[in-house]
């Protein structure tokens, strides 16, 4: 189940830049890859909270930390 605010942080040159995941179209949890601005990068960090333990919690927010992968 993706909610509302489940985000990601995607690490640039010029600084990070954070999404929902569904302005993304993307469902939790994101995917181990993925392709930005044409650019591949990975996924090096991932909330693991589950759908149940996150469905009751009003004060948190599940997110992921993408780096540009390494040629």
């Amino acid at each position: 189940m993706t909610f509302d605010d489940d985000m990601l942080r995607v690490s640039t040159p010029k600084g990070n830049r954070d999404f929902t995941l569904k302005a993304l179209r993307l469902s939790w949890p994101p995917p181990l890859q993925q392709t930005f601005w044409g650019q591949p990068y990975k996924r090096i960090s991932c909330s693991e909270i589950t759908d149940e333990q996150r469905k009751d919690m009003t004060h948190v927010v599940r997110g992921a930390r993408y780096i540009l992968k390494e040629k």
